[in-house]
């Protein structure tokens, strides 16, 4: 069992390019079980979800996703990529890269706080930490069950488009969208930096 579980944490990768096919209601509720079983902070589980799969809500969300793609790769990197290489990424995008058949939406959950206000940045920190967890719990959830998905992070340069478009409850702040869905194109699991380079043992 464990040996099986690290093979599921080796063998992911991100899948950008999605089936269409719908992915079962109980799959979804399955996958989300896991994610809200993450550790997290206090017990104070801060997390809210949002999923989408209406099919024209799930075309504004791609919409939307373009938009945010474009922004990171022209303004918010600190050397932006060249116009020929935003333009094929733009392109990708407009012929279904990041298309899902589902999109989870996962906020940190405010309304949870529990720190006197001179402690509120550090107990953020918590909260986002623990939102983070449940995500990846989803996303390692959805290998094992032999769906494919993608962490999204770009829509945070636009949270407030993305809100306007999800209606979240006050008080809850987007961390991440996952696209979820039966990948329609083999990925690779890519190689990581040594880890020598990123661990000290003292």
């Amino acid at each position: 069992m464990s040996e099986e579980f690290i093979k599921v944490i080796l063998s992911r990768c991100s899948v950008r390019m999605f089936k269409q096919d719908p992915v079962p209601h109980q799959v979804i509720l399955k996958i989300l079980e896991c994610g809200v079983r993450a550790p997290n902070a206090g017990g104070s589980e801060p997390w809210y979800f949002i999923v989408v799969r209406d099919e024209s809500l799930r075309r504004e969300v791609h919409k939307l996703l373009l938009k945010a793609h474009e922004l990171y790769a022209t303004s918010a990197l600190k050397e932006p990529l060249p116009p020929e290489k935003v333009s094929k990424w733009v392109q990708r995008i407009v012929s279904g890269m990041y298309l899902a058949p589902v999109y989870i939406a996962a906020y940190a959950d405010f309304r949870r706080s529990t720190h006197k206000v001179q402690y509120s940045e550090v107990e953020k920190v918590y909260i986002i930490q623990s939102v983070s967890a449940a995500v990846e719990n989803i996303i390692l959830a959805a290998h094992a069950l032999g769906l494919g998905s993608v962490w999204l992070g770009v829509p945070l340069l636009m949270k407030d488009k993305f809100d306007d478009l999800l209606k979240p409850p006050e008080g809850c702040e987007l961390q991440a969208i996952v696209a979820l869905g039966y990948p329609s194109e083999q990925s690779r699991v890519r190689p990581r930096r040594n880890i020598n380079e990123v661990v000290k043992i003292i």
